[in-house]
């Protein structure tokens, strides 16, 4: 289970860093525009993802 924590760890990651480059791309491209909220939207679920991946690790069943 270790193994699947990480990896779903390491693509909450990816994607979150991912938002933030379409997030300077569109506002390099297109200025202060309503596209921001799909980003930003998507960077908040992965947030949310990678603290729940924490808060399981802790518990003694997923190690």
């Amino acid at each position: 289970m270790y193994i699947a924590l990480v990896i779903m760890m390491v693509a909450a990651m990816f994607v979150l860093f991912l938002c933030g480059y379409y997030v300077g791309i569109i506002k390099e491209k297109y200025g202060k525009n309503w596209l921001f909220a799909v980003p930003v939207t998507i960077a908040i679920l992965m947030f949310n993802v990678i603290w729940a991946l924490m808060e399981m690790s802790k518990d003694g069943r997923w190690q």
